[in-house]
């Protein structure tokens, strides 16, 4: 029964052994998730039509992309209180999580609609990555095996947990942040987000103008401003400042460095991650010797592989410009390699 739940394969064992193990996860996704309820608050008639209209939008481009978005039962995302993923991941994130072999989400309490947008469709597109389980030690034992284009090598199981490697995963998290740039363009245009995205905009271009750089390299750390707290009122707080521009523009600066510092700004997540992907699609461009012509066209190329599952074309692509065995070298460049976390197995819920 291979391909329940959001599973395309499971790797390893014997058909029956497979038939077992994909019970065992349409369990698991059906199951609530304990940890999660812990700090769950109850969803309103607004965040259930905030979540249907995001994931409905995640789904589009996931079939822009060739994949298969199966879809996600309400009860599997987790509205949680503030700071809560700080807590539940031991500090290592906050604001979102996702359990990929349970297939649940959790995401804070935001102070803003468009935040919370953001956040839950940068889950949700790890979520409706390709994904695929392998056994690990016994048939017991389920793991992870892809996510996207991440793949996931279990480099020493005779060790308690086992040491683990992702290879591709900064690049399956930078085509995710991307993804997400694209989701909150396209529900900026809704009547409900529109004023709000307005108002960022605003003050972005003109902190952007006040020090001379483009939006993209905003807070003076080369990562783009997503959010402000209360972005319609700094607006008006600005425009009530002065008639020069640029004296509005220093003052909205001001507002922002300061917003930043205290917490009341965010920025477009997985910076780093971007920027190597950004510098892999112009070296495919430069490359390609005038067969590939912008950034986008060589990105819809990885995003294909990532939500469909099938890396063929790619590595081809790859490997037809930067050289035979580069497919393979780019995997272990955008490997991150960690000791194995809750998430990666099935919680005792």
């Amino acid at each position: 029964m291979e391909g329940r739940t959001h599973y395309e394969k499971i790797i390893g064992g014997t058909s029956e052994d497979k038939e077992i193990a994909s019970g065992e996860l349409q369990t698991a996704f059906e199951e609530q998730d304990t940890r999660l309820a812990e700090y769950e608050i109850k969803k309103s008639p607004e965040d259930l039509e905030i979540i249907k209209k995001t994931e409905s939008l995640v789904d589009k481009f996931v079939l822009k992309y060739g994949g298969d978005p199966k879809p996600l039962p309400a009860d599997n995302i987790y509205i949680l209180k503030p700071d809560s993923v700080l807590e539940i991941s031991h500090g290592k994130i906050s604001g979102g999580i996702f359990k990929p072999l349970v297939l649940k989400i959790g995401v804070e309490q935001q102070k803003s609609k468009l935040l919370f947008v953001s956040i839950l469709a940068h889950e949700l597109f790890h979520l409706k990555s390709y994904k695929s389980a392998r056994f690990g030690q016994s048939n017991e034992d389920i793991r992870l095996y892809r996510s996207g284009l991440s793949m996931i090598d279990l480099k020493n199981q005779s060790e308690e947990g086992g040491e683990e490697k992702r290879y591709f995963d900064d690049l399956e998290e930078a085509i995710v942040a991307e993804c997400t740039k694209k989701i909150v363009d396209e529900i900026s245009k809704d009547e409900e987000f529109r004023e709000e995205m307005k108002a960022v905009v605003k003050l972005r271009d003109w902190h952007s103008a006040y020090y001379g750089i483009s939006s993209e390299e905003a807070i003076g750390s080369g990562s783009e401003i997503k959010y402000i707290v209360n972005p319609q009122d700094k607006v008006a707080d600005v425009l009530a400042f002065s008639d020069n521009e640029e004296s509005r523009q220093a003052y909205a600066a001001g507002m922002i460095d300061y917003a930043y510092e205290e917490g009341d700004a965010e920025i477009v997540e997985r910076q780093r991650e971007r920027e190597k992907l950004y510098k892999l699609l112009d070296n495919l461009i430069t490359g390609s010797g005038g067969k590939l012509k912008n950034r986008e066209e060589v990105f819809d190329e990885f995003a294909r592989a990532n939500f469909s599952g099938n890396y063929l074309p790619l590595a081809r692509m790859v490997e037809d410009i930067l050289g035979k065995g580069s497919f393979r070298k780019l995997a272990e460049e955008f490997s991150n390699e960690s000791s194995k976390e809750d998430d990666e197995n099935l919680p005792d819920n």
